[in-house]
């Protein structure tokens, strides 16, 4: 009977020690899910956009904690400069936060792309922000880069 006992303490221990590693493995505790997480939009300011076309960004997911993000930026003509810089951003509960960035640039073209591939820590919400802009004839349009979002994609 004394063996029985010992099995059933055993099993006990083993069954709270899994419950604990889980746990400290997971994704904070009440992680509140972003505002409108299906929503990708684009933003510019209120100045004229002579040569800027078309912007945007995305993230999609490969499974396992592989992500791809990607973003473009179209001139309506070739221009001396235009880029796209592409952010990873993670929801922390209550804001996104960016966690790195990279850029890609092109000269004497109208069109600007990137992709990066990543592997992210599971348990998150993660979004890709954009920013672009080009240059032409010492134009820098917009004054202030146009922005675009992915729509926010939970990674488990």
């Amino acid at each position: 009977m004394k063996g029985y006992w010992k099995s059933v303490l055993s099993l006990m221990l083993v069954v709270v020690f899994l419950g604990l590693a889980c746990a400290a493995y997971a994704a904070p505790a009440g992680l509140k899910a972003p505002p409108e997480p299906g929503k990708a939009y684009q933003e510019a300011g209120i100045e004229s956009l002579q040569y800027l076309q078309d912007w945007g960004c995305d993230l999609t997911s490969g499974g396992g904690g592989y992500i791809n993000i990607s973003g473009f930026t179209r001139a309506y003509q070739d221009v001396d400069y235009i880029m796209v810089r592409l952010y990873l951003q993670r929801w922390n509960g209550s804001s996104w936060v960016d966690l790195a960035s990279w850029p890609f640039e092109n000269y004497n073209t109208s069109y600007a792309s990137g992709v990066k591939g990543l592997q992210v820590a599971g348990g998150y919400y993660y979004r890709t922000r954009a920013e672009h802009s080009l240059t032409h004839d010492g134009f820098t349009e917009p004054a202030t880069p146009a922005r675009s979002y992915s729509t926010s994609t939970y990674i488990e």
